[in-house]
């Protein structure tokens, strides 16, 4: 067995001699109309992340949260690494009752959910953001309004929607 050792010298200098062919060098455009028209498969899906440091069962996390979402269909989940998982949904409704029951969490750790977007690469997604409901307590019959709401929300985050009666 023979070493090879390079100096970083030498190293730099092929680096430098290193080019793309003009084959290599092109640049491939998918248009609207190459996509495969499985676009409504992608409503079937999200993606979710576990923020978590440590390392977990991804064997565990897929049986405790099919058992924990109580669907009507099947789920399905692909790892991506990193405590990714892409899910698939036989029922929308499926889909929908997850994503409206947050927050998740599994081992204690939260599990932050996406919707997929078709037009994004998958490592791409970033889990910096996940809906909580927020509850106020002892606020004055006058101030129990949307507008109020809105403000008092505002004040610890993005309002996504404020929970009020046809009046308002």
């Amino acid at each position: 067995m023979q070493t090879l050792v390079i100096e970083e010298e030498d190293l730099s200098k092929r680096w430098e001699r290193l080019h793309l062919s003009q084959e290599e060098s092109k640049v491939f455009h998918v248009s609207a109309e190459g996509k495969s028209g499985n676009s409504t498969r992608w409503k079937y899906f999200i993606i979710g992340g576990i923020l978590v440091d440590k390392g977990i069962s991804h064997e565990a996390f897929r049986v405790t949260m099919s058992q924990v979402w109580k669907l009507d269909g099947w789920v399905q989940f692909k790892d991506l690494g990193n405590h990714k998982f892409l899910i698939e949904f036989k029922h929308l409704a499926d889909k929908d009752r997850v994503l409206g029951g947050r927050p998740w969490f599994f081992d204690r750790n939260l599990l932050s959910l996406q919707e997929v977007d078709e037009r994004m690469p998958m490592n791409s997604v970033n889990f910096n953001f996940e809906p909580f409901w927020v509850q106020l307590h002892g606020v004055p019959l006058a101030a129990m309004t949307v507008e109020v709401g809105t403000q008092l929300g505002a004040a610890i985050g993005e309002v996504i929607r404020v929970d009020a009666d046809s009046n308002g």
